[in-house]
């Protein structure tokens, strides 16, 4: 049974199942077009592969890359919650512990958010082919794609959230308390995966706490209560490390001001304008969508719940304070069912259907050429990347201490073909100055976006060496080589 009672035809079902599928596939095959060359803006994937691989291997969960630039990694990793490492770690046994497996476990992750959010816009009261358009629109979405294939925890963090709203969902319909509970499981991977999912969830608790289902409450926060005591539990064993790591993490957030991070709730940062705003002013129709949604529901229309719209607008908020360019593929599918339920209003009240025939080809016919210019920049970007990683690891001088901050990230690779290297991983968050220049004292090179490093206390970098340009749709970039 759907949320509206009817009854779906076998034939219809298996039809919207193989739609989906083939919306899964094609997504899996674009990714693997893309291969290791739709590049992340941060560095950091090496960082999380070198946590998990310790933690498979019985050696603890630090990253030694770092070497204490934050304090106390090397011994313990507390930057990010626990359950991403995790689920490298048992990820990593059975593929590699290298980026193309990893960002394979993004991928699937990226399905199972497809498959969920179909779901979800059934139980939501979208109709078959609505909630089918909804996931097409997140699997072109070129944000959503960065995101599937990166070796990042935001995929699988928007799969446990996804998957937190489908069960609360359940539980709104038929009331039973496994079903409350296992939103609090997912809840509970969610919160644990990224911090970005902790507002979203904490409103779901919240409307069993204002509807007085103390019951259910127990039961919502339970899992989710073990789960954080026992990441605690953890972090006993360092606590200035876990404050430490932590405090840097928000600090780099905040780090824009209070300006900016308004701005973002009207602008969402994206790549892709339908968001926000991306080197050009467009319409911003997160906000749009969701001002229009709380007023609806406040005047109790039907077709928007209250719960809903305030779990949207948690997300939402989340994502724009967090400032990142990948918070918005992980806002994705959430947008999307959005519009869609927007979308589903406007046809149940106009019954012309033309102009949403035009608005849906339309949106579908502009991702396919944002798509289309991405995959056209692949083969150069491909050719710029093997040559950096030829070229990077033949000119590093032998048994040399070497400092990175690159995109591409050229640790993976160094430290397969270059053992003889020490290699230094500088974080993106802000580190610790005296770490910082003992690392920049004692090493032999610098290898990275010059940018990033000027102005950090403790860093300083000579004339460089070397320059290696890259090219993308979004624009250029260069690495350098800079000897110390």
């Amino acid at each position: 049974m759907t949320a509206s009672g009817e009854q779906p035809q076998p034939n219809r079902v298996w039809m919207e199942w193989a739609a989906l599928a083939l919306i899964g596939s094609s997504l899996l095959l674009l990714l693997h077009c893309y291969g290791t060359v739709l590049l992340p803006f941060v560095p950091d994937e090496s960082l999380f592969l070198q946590a998990a691989h310790n933690l498979a291997n019985g050696k603890g969960m630090g990253t030694p890359a770092l070497d204490d630039l934050l304090p106390g990694i090397a011994q313990r990793t507390y930057w990010q919650p626990p359950v991403y490492f995790l689920a490298l770690a048992a990820w990593g046994s059975m593929t590699g512990f290298d980026v193309v497996a990893a960002r394979w476990l993004s991928r699937l992750c990226a399905v199972g958010v497809l498959a969920l959010l179909w779901l979800l816009a059934r139980q939501w009261g979208l109709g078959r082919w609505a909630g089918l358009l909804c996931v097409l629109w997140t699997a072109s979405d070129l944000a959503f794609q960065y995101n599937a294939n990166i070796a990042r925890m935001d995929m699988l963090s928007a799969l446990g959230l996804t998957a937190c709203l489908l069960a609360f969902t359940l539980y709104q319909r038929d009331g039973k308390e496994w079903q409350v509970a296992l939103a609090g499981v997912c809840g509970a991977l969610a919160t644990l995966t990224h911090f970005i999912t902790l507002p979203a969830v904490a409103v779901l608790g919240m409307v069993l706490c204002r509807r007085r289902r103390w019951r259910a409450s127990v039961w919502f926060a339970l899992p989710i209560a073990i789960g954080w005591l026992l990441w605690l539990t953890y972090a006993a064993q360092d606590w200035h490390g876990w404050s430490g790591q932590l405090a840097a993490q928000f600090i780099r957030k905040g780090a824009s001001g209070l300006t900016p991070m308004a701005l973002r709730l009207l602008f969402l940062h994206s790549a892709m304008p339908l968001w926000g705003v991306f080197k050009t002013n467009a319409l911003p129709l997160g906000s749009i969508l969701l001002v229009g949604s709380l007023v609806a529901a406040w005047r109790r229309n039907p077709l928007f719940s209250r719960w809903q719209i305030a779990a949207l607008f948690a997300t939402y908020t989340a994502a724009a304070i967090g400032g990142e360019f990948w918070y918005v593929g992980w806002w994705t599918p959430f947008g999307y069912l959005l519009l869609g339920r927007w979308l589903h209003a406007v046809d149940a009240r106009w019954k012309p259907k033309v102009g949403l025939v035009v608005f849906c080809a339309a949106l579908v016919g502009w991702q396919a050429v944002t798509v289309a210019q991405t995959l056209t920049s692949v083969p150069r970007l491909r050719d710029d990347v093997a040559r950096f990683f030829a070229e990077v690891s033949s000119v590093l001088p032998k048994g040399a201490t070497v400092v990175l901050h690159s995109v591409p990230d050229p640790f993976p690779v160094l430290q397969r073909v270059r053992p003889d290297l020490h290699l230094v991983q500088l974080s993106p968050t802000p580190m610790l100055p005296a770490a910082l220049a003992h690392n920049f004292q004692r090493a032999q090179a610098f290898v990275g976006v010059t940018e990033w490093v000027k102005g950090r206390p403790g860093a300083s970098l000579p004339p460089a060496q070397k320059a290696w340009r890259f090219h993308a749709t979004e624009g250029t970039w260069v690495v350098h080589l800079h000897p110390l």
